[in-house]
This record gives C-alpha cells, structure tokens and sequence, in this order.
C-alpha cells in the first residue's frame, strides 16, 4: 500500500516542446475601417460596401469609381471623408483649407452632420467618379467652362465650403 495518499496529476496530451501559448487562437484583426457604400440601383437590392484598410486605398476607389466620400467607422460618431478635389501644385489643399490625403484635398465632419447637411442641400456630393479631362466629378462641369449665370448655391460652378454650422 502506498504511503502517499495525494491524487495523482494527470498530464495534458500535447506535443513535447510546444508552450500552452502555441495552442492559442490568433487574436483577431480589427475588421478594415474605411467604408465606401455605393447606394443600391433599386429597391429591392441592398447598397454595394467595399472596406479598405486606409483612407489611400478609400480615395483610390472613389476617385476610379466613385462616390465623392467614404465613412471611417474607427470612431464614434463615425466620421465621413469628403474628397473636395486634388492638389494641382503643392500645398494646395492647405492654401484652400483643407487636409491632404496622398494629392486628395480631403474635409472629415461627423457622420450625422453629414447625413443632414446633404438632406438639406448644405453639403452637394456627387456618386461620379473623378474626370481627369474636366478635373472635376464627372457629373459637374469645368469651372471654366460651366455655362451656368446664376449666384446660386447649385455647387455646380463652384467647389462649396462646408463650414460646420448648419442654419436654421
């Protein structure tokens, strides 16, 4: 009879040599931030979603295929990125009071505040793509050769200035 009356430990089955840590699920990548959602064509289809892993790849997208804007989802209240146009000559987008995003002139405002100045005709964007000949989204005219007289806010002839207050 044996003198020691303590249990037994029982080894766990696994290779020799491999630490506990090596069994161990990969943590998990955070899911890409940078949302371009092109809206749906008719009722009964749901929005087409592409996810990017920066604002370069976003601003790639949008400018072969569009729209003008894209949501990074890291913050809350997720924020909207408006590509305003891109720098002809160096240091454009500061002169014009904008950030830079590799050549793009680039404006962020929260996602809320976007959804309602759009709803309201404060903020105009286009779901063009970005026409070189023109140099502007290709369904607004050159500023040059925009035919339009008026002194109105159509932001057909002129680039708006978003200025994060909305009247009213």
């Amino acid at each position: 009879m044996p003198r020691n009356k303590s249990p037994r430990r029982k080894r766990k089955p696994g290779k020799p040599g491999l630490s506990p840590a090596a069994h161990r699920i990969p943590h998990r990548a955070y899911p890409k931030r940078f949302l371009v959602s092109v809206p749906h064509e008719n009722d009964h289809s749901d929005p087409a979603e592409f996810f990017y892993d920066s604002p370069e790849e976003a601003i790639r997208h949008c400018a072969r295929l569009g729209p003008q804007f894209f949501l990074d989802t890291q913050y809350y209240p997720p924020t909207v990125t408006i590509i305003r146009g891109f720098e002809q000559h160096a240091g454009q987008a500061r002169e014009a009071g904008y950030d830079r995003v590799e050549g793009a002139m680039t404006e962020r405002m929260p996602a809320e505040l976007f959804i309602t100045g759009t709803e309201l005709g404060i903020v105009t964007v286009t779901f063009a793509p970005w026409d070189k000949h023109t140099n502007n989204w290709a369904d607004r005219p050159d500023e040059l050769d925009c035919d339009c007289d008026c002194d109105c806010d159509c932001g057909q002839c002129a680039p708006f200035d978003f200025i994060n207050n909305i009247p009213g």
